[in-house]
């Protein structure tokens, strides 16, 4: 891991300016999973300063442990994947002028349609066109799940960290060039070109170039060096390939009238064979990433020295708090909806804590008025005080922190929706069921009257709730291994939650040809 601290860095005003901005917007502390065919890129932004950077080149079990490590050190920072790899297709689609509700919809379907099941997949609305009927334009994208992949999200989902989903570093150019542009534009007058060219030289991808046109996407391509690593072949590869591009562009209606400008991210000794004529632009702008990372404000990104502009991207990703485009797996969607009902709670929490705060306040309020009129009515005033000791008295003994009123969101969902949530349940299910018990779905209900309470559980403001889990059991590949797991399955269940009854609701009759899989049903009746 390698932690920079530039002494040297002047950040110029427009990049100070575009960083103060997205301060106020941006979480503090976040890390960013730069990932590529080639290794990945760990970053660890705190502040909209980079403070660490690590490489590794693979997803061994020995590299997975030392970024495990990297991020045990913050596990209250949000993380987010950040994808350049190959195994990504793109497809231009156009839909007829249908309203903004029905064209999700049918995006929806183009997407389940063009794309494998298992595909991660999501799409981009371009807009409209702006003469003749008016189709909508947008931009399918589809991420296969490769073992290398499915490895990284797998690690990524086990950490303790908030997972904020997956994006991709072609996508998320539009925001980079608009930021770069405006942080440009005290420099230069702005070219009104209607095509944008960006290519970035990466170190686990190769080499990235992105074709937006009015500012959106709409062409990506990677492309990897070829022959030897000198200045002079890798400029010559980044020629021929822009070349390419440049031409396959007029098949997207590219008229060179209409500009075209390129803004090229590669070390300093590339930047010196590249020949701008060759690309008959309007602008060509030929950065280093250190440069790149002085114009956006980003301090510790970079070393004046650097050759790649991996870091750069993540962190001028990672720092904003929109993005084009968010990817979820099924998995971590589920995830996600927990989290976000999980943050709802805790503004919930807010709004009862100055409710009660408020009503001490009404109360304090009240004495004081009863205080002032005649004596005749302390005998009122008395009673108020003793209705505010009392309130005090509770917040005391229910040990409310106002300061951290995350705590209340139990009290929230017990008072006001009378809901049992399934969270708790979950954390305390995780740790019974280990390997080779591997949890494939997790169902809950709740009955509409409530029963009595076990004996060894307090009484509960919620319903009974009953829990079916569906698991597969990985490895047992004969009936006899079947029956030793499976009883201690049961067995560990009925210690884990004594009091509770436990039982198999289905035991498959050839588990072997259906996955090895059996349904385990937990019955929860009170929540304590």
């Amino acid at each position: 891991m390698a932690s920079l601290k530039l002494k040297n860095f002047k950040m110029p005003a427009k990049g100070q300016a575009i960083k103060n901005k997205l301060l106020k917007a941006a979480p503090i502390t976040k890390f960013v999973f730069f990932i590529g065919d080639e290794g990945a890129i760990l970053v660890y932004m705190k502040e909209g300063v980079v403070q660490s950077r690590q490489f590794v080149p693979d997803a061994s079990a020995q590299n997975l442990d030392e970024l495990k490590a990297t991020l045990a050190t913050n596990t209250k920072a949000p993380l987010l994947m950040v994808l350049d790899s190959m195994d990504q297709s793109y497809i231009q689609q156009t839909l007829p002028p249908v309203s903004s509700i029905s064209v999700n919809k049918l995006i929806k379907r183009r997407l389940n349609r063009d794309f494998g099941v298992n595909d991660i997949k999501g799409a981009i609305v371009l807009g409209r066109e702006k003469t003749g009927r008016k189709d909508w334009n947008f931009l399918m994208v589809g991420i296969e799940r490769t073992p290398q992949l499915i490895t990284w999200l797998d690690f990524i989902i086990e950490l303790p960290n908030h997972f904020q989903g997956i994006h991709l570093a072609s996508v998320e150019t539009e925001i980079i060039v608009r930021d770069l542009e405006q942080a440009l534009s005290s420099s230069r007058e702005n070219t009104g070109s209607e095509w944008k060219f960006f290519v970035s030289h990466n170190k686990v991808g190769g080499f990235r170039q992105v074709i937006l046109r009015d500012g959106r996407i709409i062409f990506t391509r990677m492309s990897q060096p070829i022959g030897e690593s000198s200045p002079e072949v890798i400029a010559g590869n980044i020629e021929q390939e822009m070349i390419s591009t440049i031409e396959y562009m007029k098949r997207l209606s590219f008229d060179a009238q209409t500009g075209l400008d390129i803004y090229i991210v590669a070390s300093d000794a590339i930047r010196a064979v590249i020949d701008k004529r060759k690309f008959n632009a309007r602008l060509v702008d030929i950065l280093t990433p250190f440069e790149v990372a002085q114009h956006l404000g980003i301090e510790g990104a970079t070393q004046p020295t650097d050759q790649f502009g991996d870091v750069i991207i993540a962190a001028s990703i990672g720092r904003h708090k929109k993005h084009v485009l968010t990817l979820f797996t099924p998995e971590v969607l589920r995830l996600e909806k927990l989290y976000q009902l999980s943050l709802y709670q805790r503004v919930a929490a807010v709004i009862i804590a100055l409710g009660i705060l408020g009503y001490a306040a009404s109360i304090g309020q009240d004495i004081y008025g009863e205080y002032s009129n005649e004596a005749g009515l302390e005998q009122q005033k008395a009673s108020k005080q003793s209705r505010l000791d009392s309130l005090h008295e509770e917040i005391k003994q229910s040990k409310l922190d106002i300061q951290k009123t995350s705590d209340m969101i139990d009290l929230y969902k017990l008072l006001l929706q009378e809901r049992t949530s399934p969270v708790p349940f979950i954390a305390q299910l995780a740790a019974v069921l280990k390997p080779p018990v591997v949890v494939q779905s997790v169902e809950w209900s709740l009955d509409d009257k409530p029963g009595t309470p076990p004996d060894n559980k307090p009484p509960s403001f919620g319903h009974k709730m009953t829990t079916v889990l569906t698991v597969q059991l990985l490895g047992v590949n004969n009936a006899d291994t079947y029956k030793v797991v499976s009883k201690k399955i049961l067995g560990d269940l009925k210690t884990a939650f004594a009091g509770y009854d436990i039982a198999f609701t289905k035991v498959p009759l050839s588990f072997l040809e259906e996955g090895n899989g059996c349904n385990i049903r937990r019955r929860e009746r009170y929540r304590g």
